[in-house]
């Protein structure tokens, strides 16, 4: 483990990563890479259109108007307009409202809404200066990104404190992630995209006692916001000090005094984080979607009605309980992170889409009832994509499952046509069938336009 200890100089890891940064191309990028970005680019914009509608996004909205951020920036799934610093905030916020945007499976980051929303603001603002990148331009700053951002938060979490970190992981790392995509997209020098990595992650942020409130989606986006600022100010001379990551006093030191920045800089260009990242087929906190499969695969059992359920116990990895523990949820925000309340609603409803996660199906009284009848254990001999659920029935029958990959997990991704139907419910939650088709069709061709912003015609109202 590299650490840095007091009278060293830093080993500057911000410097190796502009080397990565401005030496890669899309083309040197693995096949399996490239297809990823295509995944993850179509994941979010569905995410983002499907949230546009959200409570979370219309206060954000109107928060900013009334503090002037007119500007002509577009924001998916609205006919609003904005300032393009506000339009990365909102285009993350929106993406994370619903909780049903993607996770590095290794750390719980959600790493592509900052990143995307960062760069496709930027793409916006060159386009109307006549500079507008291609697709493969965006779509090589969205890998850089993420693979920085990803691989900041391993570091981060080297000695495995994972849900039990104080700090909300996105928080920390997407705003790095976010500065270099936005510094890959504007052509910074080796000097500049160091200053606005060390800019970027000045600004970390986020902890996670804010869970279950509108600040679980507003965290991502602040990283957003402030990794798009920071590449900015660095294109215009504004400087940061190289050992802002690993230096003394540096972002690694002071998130965890284990942290490790060999895990930022091992195999850099060689294996992507990217392909460690996975898209939740629930909207609701990925801990937890192996219980969801439990339930929902217990739920199609003949044999089983609501009147004849006595109790249902629950046999978890830690992190499903650490971070989503709440019982009894008395808002939709506090629902997303409950596992009672999926469980619940998946036995009730035999379904957990978003229609599961609004204050109708949350104040349900059937679904409040079985949450009473729910027992959980957390079970450290368990993966984080494992479960087992019993659901004892009156009369004595005892119907036993064990989930051994959750939908999603590495072992068991969604397939492009699970992600496509997602992205497709998603849409039409905003947009119409017509468009929503068109869209679908863009984002999965992006790597082959010419100009990235006909997401942008399709996508806002």
């Amino acid at each position: 483990m590299e650490a840095n200890t007091p009278g060293r100089a830093p080993s500057a890891i911000s410097r190796e990563i502009a080397d990565f940064v401005l030496s890669s191309s899309w083309n040197g990028l693995p096949d399996a890479v490239r297809r990823e970005a295509t995944r993850t680019y179509l994941n979010w914009v569905g995410c983002a259109v499907g949230g546009a509608n959200t409570a979370t996004t219309g206060l954000a909205i109107h928060a900013i108007s009334q503090m002037g951020g007119a500007g002509a920036s577009p924001l998916l799934g609205r006919r609003e307009r904005c300032d393009m610093v506000n339009a990365a905030l909102l285009n993350c916020l929106s993406a994370s409202a619903h909780a049903f945007d993607d996770t590095h499976l290794k750390t719980i980051t959600h790493p592509t809404a900052p990143v995307a929303a960062a760069a496709m603001a930027t793409v916006d603002a060159l386009a109307r200066r006549g500079q507008a990148p291609s697709g493969k331009d965006l779509l090589l700053a969205l890998v850089l990104g993420i693979e920085i951002e990803c691989r900041l938060s391993n570091a981060v979490l080297a000695d495995g404190a994972g849900a039990d970190l104080a700090w909300y992981v996105t928080g920390v790392s997407g705003g790095v992630g976010a500065a270099v995509a936005v510094g890959r997209l504007l052509g910074l020098d080796h000097g500049q995209l160091v200053s606005a990595i060390g800019l970027a992650a000045t600004q970390a942020c986020g902890i996670r006692s804010t869970h279950g409130s509108m600040a679980t989606a507003y965290v991502p986006a602040v990283a957003a916001r402030n990794g798009l600022s920071a590449a900015y100010m660095a294109a215009a001379g504004f400087t940061c000090s190289e050992g802002s990551i690993d230096g003394r006093n540096g972002l690694l030191q002071a998130m965890s005094p284990h942290a490790d920045v060999a895990r930022i800089r091992t195999r850099l260009g060689s294996d992507f984080e990217l392909l460690a990242n996975a898209y939740k087929p629930y909207p609701c906190g990925i801990v937890i979607h192996p219980a969801i499969d439990a339930c929902l695969a217990l739920s199609a059992n003949p044999a089983v009605a609501l009147e004849t359920i006595e109790r249902l116990d629950l046999r978890v990895h830690p992190d499903a309980l650490n971070l989503c523990w709440r019982k009894l949820p008395d808002t939709a925000l506090g629902a997303q992170v409950s596992l009672y309340h999926w469980a619940a609603a998946a036995l009730v409803y035999r379904s957990a889409g978003v229609d599961q996660g609004e204050l109708v199906c949350v104040r349900d009284n059937d679904v409040r009832a079985m949450q009473e009848k729910i027992f959980t254990v957390a079970d450290p001999l368990l993966a984080s994509d494992q479960a087992w659920a019993g659901l004892q029935l009156k009369g004595g029958a005892l119907l036993e499952i064990e989930i051994q990959h959750a939908t999603g997990s590495a072992e068991n991704p969604m397939t492009d046509a699970q992600l496509e139907r997602k992205f497709l419910s998603m849409a039409r939650r905003v947009l119409d069938e017509e468009r929503s088709h068109r869209l679908l069709k863009t984002c999965r061709d992006l790597e082959h336009l010419q100009n990235p912003l006909e997401v942008f015609r399709l996508g806002t109202l």
